[in-house]
Formats: structure tokens, C-alpha cells, sequence
């Protein structure tokens, strides 16, 4: 599977659908799994529902995921809650789960990132604890509105530093490009949970149409 751009899964029992390129596809194959699929006026129903069933736990199991990989500095929002879902119909049985953050594909291959204008600012941390909150005031333009400054090290590194009891303190490293590691396993995630648990959800909803 090409993930390369990716932000977007479809979770599908489709044969056949229309691909962009930032979207991964799971495909389900319900032929064969019950012969009373081929007898009740019920299915696009039952499918439907096990889809978007089978997206909201993937939903889950990918945000508890980002709290487990990432360092979260906002207790509301931020990456965790740009995990969205797209329920199934019965008229479009597909299901879709995806990040609204723009840099989730990077996170999710890994790779280069390139700065579009000027230089990226990677900050410097010693200690986990050193990360906080970005704020109008701790971010690279309101150091260098502060007390901080650019300078260039022996190396040609540019960075941004801070003078503190006489000593220098490199608050920012400034790169044309940084390699980003790859920590997002949204596909690696979802297709966990398809293979695990899609069956037992879709087996449950099946029983209790038929019970009906």
C-alpha cells in the first residue's frame, strides 16, 4: 500500500471505488461469510452500521495511540481531537476515518520536511519537561522580539540563542530541511482493528437483524 501523502482512510465492502492520492483503502469481503447475506433486504442496513461501528473504533484505538506516541500539550484539542470520522450509508457503504492535522501524513511515512520561506526553527530540548505550550511568546519570533538573537556557529549552523547568566543558550536550530521520524501508525492502527474486530461487529448486527 502507497501511504506516501496519506490523511485519509476508507474503510470499504465496495468492489470497486474512486482513489485520491491521499487516501488508503481497507477493503472488506463479505462474500461467502453467510448465506443469509444473499436473502435479506437488511444487509446495506447491517453493513453499514458495522462500518461506521468498525471507524468509531478505530477512532479510538488511534487517539489512544497519539497518547501513547506523542507528547500532548493542549488537554483539549490538538492532534488527538482532529481525528474525525465519516459514517457509512446504506447508499455509500463506506466508511472513512481521518486526521484534519496537515501534518499528520508526514508523521504517518516520515520523511523530509521543507521549509517554504526562510528557515525552520527546530527547537532544543534537553528535558521532556523543557516542552511546553507554544505561545505568541516562547515561539522563535517572540524570543527574537525578546532578549534572543540569530547567530551562525563555527559549524555555518544558524540558530537562535539566548544569553543567560553569561553563558549561551541555543534555544532553535534554523534548517532549510528537517527528517521527521515516522510515529503516526493511523493505517497500521485501523487495519488492526479492522482484522480483529470487523467479524464479531458485523456477526452481532447480523444476529440481531435476524432475531428481529
Amino acid at each position: 500500500m502507497d501511504i506516501s501523502g496519506v490523511n485519509c482512510i476508507v474503510i470499504t465492502t465496495k468492489s470497486k471505488i474512486v482513489r485520491t492520492r491521499k487516501m488508503a483503502i481497507i477493503s472488506i469481503d463479505l462474500d461467502g461469510k453467510n448465506q443469509f447475506l444473499a436473502k435479506s433486504k437488511q444487509i446495506p442496513f447491517v453493513t453499514a452500521k458495522s462500518l461506521t461501528e468498525i471507524a468509531k473504533k478505530s477512532q479510538e484505538e488511534v487517539r489512544k495511540h497519539i497518547k501513547e506516541e506523542f507528547h500532548i500539550r493542549k488537554k483539549k484539542g490538538g492532534f488527538e481531537s482532529s481525528i474525525r470520522i465519516k459514517p457509512a450509508t446504506k447508499k455509500n457503504l463506506e466508511a472513512q476515518i481521518y486526521s484534519m492535522a496537515a501534518f499528520a501524513s508526514l508523521q504517518q511515512t516520515g520523511g523530509k520536511k521543507k521549509a517554504r520561506d526562510g528557515r525552520l526553527a527546530i527547537p532544543i530540548y534537553e528535558n521532556i519537561r523543557d516542552v511546553k505550550r507554544k505561545t505568541t511568546k516562547n515561539s522563535p519570533s517572540g524570543y527574537l522580539s525578546g532578549d534572543a538573537f540569530k547567530i551562525k556557529m563555527p559549524s555555518g549552523q544558524e540558530a537562535i540563542a539566548q544569553r543567560k547568566r553569561g553563558s549561551l543558550k541555543i534555544l532553535y536550530f534554523l534548517r532549510k530541511e528537517a527528517d521527521v521520524e515516522k510515529r503516526f501508525d493511523m493505517i497500521e492502527v485501523t487495519e488492526r482493528t479492522v482484522r480483529d474486530e470487523f467479524g464479531m461487529i458485523f456477526k452481532k448486527n447480523l444476529q440481531d437483524i435476524a432475531g428481529k
